[in-house]
């Protein structure tokens, strides 16, 4: 078996079963906050579709769009898992579960954490910035706090310590984009506890991808 297919055997094992457990937290945890949210909205008039318009699909409520998030919670976790796998097998070492468990949380922090503290997650109906920009500040604030934690970590020199917190906390200096009006038409409560929920999803999801993308890594990949 070739290097590629055993990182691809990896990612798969290890990225479906975070995607799944990441799917079945959803389920429980925030999508019954994003059903409650979507009962303020404003019903909007319809117009007629143009022909592109119409041959749009989109998921509908129910086993559809639950098929729909499990796979894109799976599509992510192998993803993510590849990247994971990239980066040990760059490295060349061996991993046990805490070392995975550690990376894990690393990349929680990183991609989730970093970029939730200037940009929460938002209920439907809530009041944004302009999405390019959002986009742009949350994917330079997920790089840059990577950066700084791999520096933190990997570096033992102060330079590279000074470094590493540099980078993690010059986008919150920089400033999330933020719209002039801070209003929602959910209740700031209903967006708290999704904000919550959010995080402890993410959190398990990380987890779990970590402690059992180290586990495959070291059965299907490492080869010292």
């Amino acid at each position: 078996m070739s290097l590629f297919e055993r990182l691809l055997r990896m990612a798969l094992a290890s990225g479906v079963s975070a995607g799944l457990i990441l799917t079945l937290l959803h389920q429980l945890l925030t999508v019954p906050l994003i059903l409650a949210a979507e009962r303020f909205e404003v019903p909007v008039q319809m117009t007629p579709a143009t022909p592109a318009e119409a041959s749009i699909w989109a998921p509908q409520p129910g086993i559809q769009r639950m098929a729909a998030t499990a796979l894109s919670d799976v599509l992510a976790g192998t993803g993510f898992a590849l990247l994971l796998a990239g980066i040990w097998l760059w490295r060349g070492q061996p991993l046990n579960h805490w070392q995975g468990l550690l990376w894990g949380l690393g990349g929680f922090a990183a991609l989730t954490l970093a970029p939730a503290a200037g940009l929460p997650p938002e209920l439907p109906g809530s009041v944004a910035a302009e999405l390019a920009a959002r986009q742009w500040w949350w994917l330079g604030t997920a790089l840059a706090s990577a950066t700084g934690l791999a520096a933190l970590v990997f570096l033992p020199q102060t330079w590279g310590k000074l470094l590493g917190v540099a980078l993690m906390v010059i986008p919150h200096l920089a400033g999330a984009p933020h719209p002039l009006v801070d209003a929602g038409l959910a209740p700031p409560d209903l967006a708290e506890r999704f904000e919550v929920a959010t995080l402890i999803t993410s959190g398990v999801f990380w987890c779990v991808l970590g402690v059992v993308g180290a586990r495959f890594f070291q059965r299907f990949v490492y080869a010292p």
